[in-house]
This record gives C-alpha cells, sequence and structure tokens, in this order.
C-alpha cells in the first residue's frame, strides 16, 4: 500500500516505528531482561526461555552422583535411571540443562578433580589419573591437554 505523504508530520508519523508491532515482537520474545545503566534499570533486550531440561532437583540428583562415583566407570544407562527416564530423553534433557553432553560434563569433572588433586597433593600422575576415573595415564592426558590447555606435569609445576 502506498500512499503520497503531503504533510511534513505525516512523514514523521510514516518513520517512526510502529509500537504495536514492537511491543508483539517484544513480548513474544520472552521477558525482559534488566540492564544497570548507571543512572537506574532500563529494560533491554528479551530473556531467552529455555524449555526442556532436567528439573533442577533431578539435575542435582544426577550431579551429586557423578560427583560420588567420579572414579567408577558409569554409563548413560546409570545416570538415566537416576534421572528415571529413558537413555535418548536423559541424553536430551541434560545436554539442554548444561549445555555438553552427559559423557563430556564427566570428563569435566574428572579433569577438574585432577587439576585439584595436582595442585595440592604429591600423588604421582598415573595414580591420580586412576583416581579420577580415567582409564589410564595417558587417557588423562589428552583429556587434560584438551580441557586445560598443559600437559598435568606443566599444570603442577604452575601451582607450585
Amino acid at each position: 500500500m502506498l500512499s503520497i505523504l503531503t504533510k511534513p508530520t505525516d512523514a514523521a508519523h510514516a518513520l517512526a516505528p510502529r509500537s504495536d508491532v514492537l511491543t508483539r515482537s517484544i513480548s513474544s520474545a520472552g521477558p525482559l531482561a534488566p540492564v544497570n545503566t548507571g543512572g537506574g534499570w532500563l529494560l533491554s533486550t528479551p530473556v531467552p526461555r529455555i524449555r526442556g531440561g532436567l528439573p533442577p532437583k533431578v539435575l542435582k540428583r544426577v550431579r551429586d552422583y557423578i560427583e560420588a562415583h567420579l572414579e567408577e566407570r558409569m554409563g548413560l544407562e546409570s545416570l538415566a535411571r537416576i534421572a528415571g527416564l529413558s537413555i535418548s530423553h536423559f541424553a536430551r534433557a541434560f545436554k539442554q540443562s548444561e549445555g555438553v553432553t552427559p559423557h563430556d560434563y564427566l570428563v569435566q569433572r574428572r579433569v577438574k578433580r585432577a587439576m585439584d588433586l595436582l595442585a595440592c597433593t604429591d600423588l604421582a600422575l598415573s595414580e591420580i589419573a586412576l583416581a579420577v576415573g580415567f582409564a589410564d595415564q595417558s587417557h588423562c592426558c589428552r583429556q587434560f591437554r584438551k580441557q586445560v590447555g598443559v600437559c598435568p606435569r606443566d599444570y603442577r609445576w604452575s601451582t607450585r
């Protein structure tokens, strides 16, 4: 629909954003996030709504189980059983909640525990690898380097 503008006020009105469209697009995107501008709070960008994932209590139960049994072998079956879900549903919901797959989360936690042990004990690297649940020292070193960026020996020396 074309219209010829005859007055300057019509031009200003035509160039102004339509408030009904703006309101509709913001409200459908989700609630607005408050932002401190120094002089007060403004509502700026919409906060994305995350649907799905694990309920907080179930997620906490799974995380606690992983922390308590980090040195053991565990598979998706056991974690899904703890969550009370099928294996495929648990894997999707866990990734949506944590942002990583259950296996990647488990490896991250093992590397974190290895970092703690390297920093505060004098255990051999092979003992630490077995204590945190890696199959052997080589597997631990590969995953450690991938996550941290340095080998475990160099990390230990940098923390002393």
